[in-house]
């Protein structure tokens, strides 16, 4: 458990300072449920609109397709509704050259969703993240022009 605690605490920390070029959007972090938070982005309020076409998939997905169908159906209603569907989690990575990088690893069926329906952009917290986080995700399938 201190593990956990730990991790959530270095997670916060890192998400100080950031400044990504992406609409922001900010919520109340108390007013969040369990389903809009995973261990990664536990202590991250802020949610931005990341446009699509900026993020990297690197694993392909397995996806249910009823699963995506009713997102699909929540999602067409977000705006003139109070239905939202929570943010995926990326890992923000900037390469050792510069240039900020978007990886998503979870999320498939709400980023499935979202590209289905031609959105531009998708809801999304951004975990500050390594290469070293990277390469612990996919190892020497980790994309070499970040090096």
């Amino acid at each position: 458990m201190e593990f956990i605690s730990q991790f959530i605490r270095q997670a916060s920390r890192r998400a100080i300072g950031i400044r990504p070029i992406l609409q922001r959007n900010y919520t109340n972090p108390t007013s969040h449920s369990t389903m809009d938070t995973t261990v990664h982005s536990a202590g991250i309020a802020e949610i931005h609109h990341v446009p699509m076409s900026v993020i990297k998939r690197p694993i392909p997905s397995v996806l249910d397709e009823q699963k995506v169908a009713s997102l699909m159906e929540t999602i067409k209603h977000e705006e003139s509704e109070a239905a939202e569907v929570p943010p995926i989690d990326l890992l923000w990575i900037t390469g050792s050259e510069g240039g900020d990088y978007y990886f998503s690893f979870g999320g498939c069926h709400r980023f499935e969703a979202y590209k289905r329906l031609q959105r531009e952009t998708i809801k999304a917290k951004l975990v500050r993240s390594t290469l070293g986080d990277l390469y612990h995700y996919m190892g020497s399938s980790a994309p070499k022009y970040l090096v």
